[in-house]
């Protein structure tokens, strides 16, 4: 942010106005901008000549550029960032679209999958760019405890609680009875053992933390090691999911070949998606890629501040989303040239929207 704060500090008021301006016009009409629309357009009283020194000025300074000689101006990346950091005011959603988010949400709020489908289909309506949402890190979540429940003479409902609040059961099939002090004997040692461990951890090292136990049922608990994979897994189908593929594709900035073959090779391989909202930030990660959200930290990467380079002529804006102490990441993929005030309050109340439905208690 010092770096950026610094910058601002060498811009006239003429200069902010005519970069908000530039920014603003090129986000709308995807066309350069000229001295003479910004003079016919505005209330800046300045002369298309006054304008176009200006211009000028900017133009040295690195925040537009002229992509040909005969064309007005567009904004760099180091434009859009200035622009997001100091000059956007926050343009707010709808009534109508907060109500589409929420009803999309509540209409599958029994099923996790299809929440995060469709959140990310109504991110990619609203927006009209490319929706994103990367399912909840369960294999962070820590285990709490374990239940074994009598059903029938061979067959036990085994209930595995998270501190998230989600809680699994899955039925197992014994060979033999087992009584129910052999039970609750294997589930105590079991919650001894497990305490305190993240899923991860447990499906890592079960036979370890498993061997030597003398009380309980050991060939239960034999079941228990051979399916740890089954039981401690609370993930849910399909990671990633995206909505709006069309609407990136038909962007004028990927009319060029080379610039739609990186933003196929983009959509076509899920794990550079997956890597990117799945990182976490690095701890000299300047605070300038941040703004206050209602939810969480809205995150904004524009152009080539990001490092996957099939990205570096998109901007992603994103933020986190939680389910009790587990997170996951919700946001909106598109051009350098979006419309960055709309764009991160939608993130950001999809966010609080998802992390609303998606409390203990209201899903599987």
């Amino acid at each position: 942010m010092k770096k950026i704060d610094s910058e601002m500090k060498e811009l006239s008021g003429r200069e902010k106005s005519i970069l908000h301006l530039i920014v603003e016009n090129f986000v709308q009409h995807a066309t350069p901008v000229g001295s003479k629309l910004i003079a016919q357009n505005s209330d800046l009283a300045l002369s298309s000549a006054s304008i176009r020194n200006v211009m000028m000025d900017l133009e040295q300074q690195g925040y537009i550029a002229q992509p040909h000689t005969s064309a007005g101006r567009v904004p760099t990346d180091k434009g859009y960032r200035t622009y997001v950091n100091s000059l956007m005011r926050m343009q707010k959603l709808t009534p109508r679209e907060q109500g589409e988010i929420v009803e999309n949400l509540s209409r599958f709020s029994q099923d996790i999958g299809f929440i995060l489908e469709a959140a990310s289909r109504t991110l990619a309506k609203i927006s009209n760019l490319l929706g994103v949402v990367l399912a909840p890190r369960f294999f962070e979540g820590v285990f709490e405890r374990i239940e074994l429940v009598q059903v029938a003479e061979k067959r036990i409902l085994v209930v595995i609680s998270i501190q998230s609040g989600l809680v699994k059961t899955i039925s197992m099939e014994l060979e033999k009875d087992v009584s129910r002090d052999k039970l609750e004997q294997t589930a105590r040692v079991l919650n001894e053992r497990l305490h305190g461990l993240t899923l991860r951890e447990i499906k890592e090292t079960i036979d370890i933390r498993l061997k030597n136990i003398s009380v309980g049922d050991t060939g239960f608990i034999d079941m228990i090691i051979d399916s740890s994979k089954v039981l401690f897994d609370f993930s849910v189908p399909g990671d990633l999911h995206i909505g709006g593929t069309s609407n990136i594709i038909v962007q004028p900035e990927f009319f060029k070949k080379d610039l739609t073959k990186d933003i196929t090779g983009l959509l076509d391989d899920r794990e550079i998606m997956i890597h990117v909202l799945s990182q976490e930030e690095s701890d000299d990660e300047s605070d300038e890629k941040y703004v206050d959200g209602n939810a969480e930290k809205i995150r904004i990467v524009i152009g080539e501040e990001n490092r996957e380079t099939l990205m570096q002529h998109c901007s992603l804006i994103t933020a986190s989303y939680n389910v009790g102490e587990i997170h996951g990441t919700v946001g909106v993929l598109g051009p350098t040239r979006m419309q960055y005030s709309k764009i991160i309050s939608l993130v950001d109340y999809m966010a609080q929207a998802l992390t609303d439905t998606l409390t203990p208690g209201k899903m599987k």
